[in-house]
Order: C-alpha cells, then sequence, then structure tokens
C-alpha cells in the first residue's frame, strides 16, 4: 500500500478532538481509542503526540500508553526523530524515550527539517543539527523556520536575504519585508 495512502487513512481514522475542555482521539466509528482526560492534545507524528495532563505536557504512544513523562511546559510533535520541548522558559529536544539530546539552552526553536532546526540564542537566530552542532551562526535578527528547496530567507541589519545551508549568501540582503 503507497505511504501517502496509509497515512491519509490514519489522519481519517485516528483523530484528536476536544470535548468540552478536554481533548483525546476517536476512531472512524466515533469510538474514545484514547481517554478524554487531556488538557491539551497534538496530532501523532512519528508514532507519539504531545498531551498535556495537569498543567504539563508529555507524550502517548497510539494506545495511549503514557512514554514520556508529563514534565515540559510546552511540547511539539516530532520530527526527524526528535521533538522540540521547553522547560523553564528554555528549549531544546528529546528524543522518542524523552532523553535530551540536544540541552534546553534556546530562547525559541521550531522543529527539524532536512536535518536542520532554526533555534534562537541571546536574541539571534541560527541553525543547529540534529546533534546540536551550530551549522549557521547565531547573527542573525530573524530567519525562516526552515530551509526548502536548499534555502532560507533570513534578516541581517534590518534587511531580507536568502542563504544556503552552509550560510552562504545566495540573495542579498536588500529586501524590506518577505
Amino acid at each position: 500500500m503507497n505511504i501517502r495512502l496509509v497515512l491519509f487513512l490514519f489522519l481519517i481514522f485516528f483523530s484528536c478532538v476536544p470535548n468540552g475542555e478536554k481533548a483525546s482521539f476517536i476512531d472512524e466509528t466515533d469510538k474514545e481509542i484514547i481517554p478524554f482526560k487531556y488538557y491539551g492534545a497534538r496530532f501523532f507524528s512519528e508514532g507519539l503526540s504531545p498531551v498535556k495532563l495537569n498543567y504539563k505536557w508529555g507524550f502517548v504512544d497510539m494506545a495511549g500508553k503514557e512514554v514520556i513523562p508529563f514534565k515540559y511546559d510546552r511540547a511539539w510533535l516530532f520530527s526527524e526523530g526528535l521533538a522540540c520541548v521547553v522547560l523553564n522558559g528554555k528549549y531544546g529536544y528529546i528524543d522518542n524515550t524523552g532523553k535530551i539530546v540536544i540541552p534546553l539552552k534556546y530562547d525559541d526553536a521550531n522543529y527539524f527539517k532536512y536535518g536542520l532546526a532554526c533555534v534562537v540564542l541571546n536574541g539571534k537566530y541560527g541553525y543547529i543539527d540534529k546533534t546540536g552542532k551550530v551549522v549557521i551562526p547565531f547573527k542573525y535578527d530573524d530567519a525562516d523556520y526552515f530551509f526548502n528547496d536548499g534555502l532560507a530567507f533570513v534578516k541581517l541589519n534590518g534587511k531580507w536575504g536568502f542563504i544556503d545551508k552552509t550560510d552562504k549568501v545566495v540573495l542579498p540582503f536588500k529586501y524590506d519585508d518577505f
């Protein structure tokens, strides 16, 4: 079976739904798969979903088993094997066992895409790889969250331009907005 068809069918037959103040998951027959006990829930990604219970975020698997403890202030979907989480105002990344892979030290962060994530440190934007190594230094005033077709739109000294994944300027910094 085509993987796109499998993913499409999964999204149709296993959905995150709200019910009053609580949310959880149902199947295509409206049968509750995971109990309506969470105060927030996101979609499943890479077999896990971030869910909120008692003001903290953790992760459940598709059987509803709580696999990563509820200890984070915020949590995002898994992407390329890692999920962005926030604790005490600092962002970092965990793997699907809950192990911190990239320390929670950033001011902001986003998903990994094509092996890189845009992160903010001391008010400057840069990009890291999945080991936490800085690939593009923290020197930009603003930045696209992702590289698309190998390019990212970034802002330096009040102007926007494009860089590639090696930080080479592809389109000069001369644009006021994007």
